[in-house]
């Protein structure tokens, strides 16, 4: 038996006439496969297989299920502070995932800085928009970033450095 093919979901090498991807076991429907089939499973987008079954991998070398990993660490980021991003930067095997978790975490540290600084500041009274307004922010920068790392980009927050 050869090993010409690859799964469309994980990308691992399969048997030419296997049912099901021994790794993830995701079917293997080599009959109907088309192009429809091909945007149905990767949401359009260019992971997984391309029109001729051959598989595809992005910047960073990652499926599809990495990006939504991705994606879902910044936004647990928003529920969690520091300590979702630093458990998946902890646990995560993947390149691409763990750049994503170490700017969510760089960006939580920063976020945290920001608001001890508004603090401070409401004291005289100045700080208290930077109060109103940072966890607003905080929102919308995770959302960006988590679609960011959906479409399989590692988005820098704005004014954050390297921390981690």
């Amino acid at each position: 038996m050869e090993t010409a093919d690859h799964c469309w979901n994980c990308g691992s090498n399969v048997e030419s006439d296997s049912n099901y991807c021994a790794e993830c076991g995701a079917e293997l429907d080599r009959e109907r496969r088309s192009e429809r089939d091909v945007d149905d499973r990767t949401g359009g987008y260019e992971t997984g297989v391309d029109g001729t079954g051959d598989y595809v991998e992005d910047e960073y070398g990652t499926h599809r299920n990495d990006t939504m990993f991705a994606a879902a660490t910044h936004l647990l980021a928003i529920f969690t502070w520091v300590i979702g991003p630093l458990i998946v930067l902890v646990v995560t095997e993947d390149e691409f995932v763990d750049a994503n978790a170490r700017t969510a975490l760089n960006w939580q540290i920063m976020f945290t800085v920001w608001m001890v600084l508004s603090f401070v500041l409401a004291l005289v009274v100045v700080g208290i928009i930077g109060l109103l307004i940072l966890p607003l922010i905080n929102i919308a920068f995770c959302v960006v970033a988590a679609v960011k790392a959906n479409d399989g980009e590692v988005w820098q927050y704005p004014l954050t450095p390297e921390i981690v």
